[in-house]
């Protein structure tokens, strides 16, 4: 949610939004500290290891309707996984992801982005984040 947005909110609607982003702001006695709080916990990232990559996904990214939509399609294609992957990861770790499952003959391994897909999705750092 935009800055300018939250800015119009509430005391209380700042501390609803708060509770669903996982961040008590009860405590903060104005507005803009409410908001700085909020900010802070969506910039937060989680560390899984897939591949032998450390990939860093965002709070945002993976809290982001598009991909939440495409993650529950349940005969989700192989366009749509990837469109997952670049929401979550970002083009540029996607792009390394690819490169790592990729031959010398330029073969995608798809056995192995399987894989690296299976240990996103079902990592403990991304539980409950």
């Amino acid at each position: 949610m935009r800055r300018e947005n939250m800015e119009r909110m509430t005391l209380e609607e700042l501390d609803e939004y708060g509770k669903v982003v996982g961040v008590s702001v009860g405590h903060a006695s104005s507005a803009e500290d409410k908001v700085r709080l909020i900010e802070r916990a969506r910039e937060k990232s989680a560390t899984v290891r897939a591949l032998g990559m450390e990939l860093s996904i965002p709070y945002k990214a993976l809290h982001d309707k598009r991909a939440s939509d495409l993650l529950a399609k349940p005969n989700r294609t192989d366009g749509e996984t990837d469109e997952v992957l670049g929401l979550i990861l970002g083009e540029e770790q996607k792009a390394e992801l690819y490169a790592a499952c990729t031959d010398e003959d330029g073969t995608v391994d798809v056995d192995a982005l399987a894989l690296a897909y299976v240990k996103i999705f079902t990592s403990d750092e991304l539980k409950n984040f």
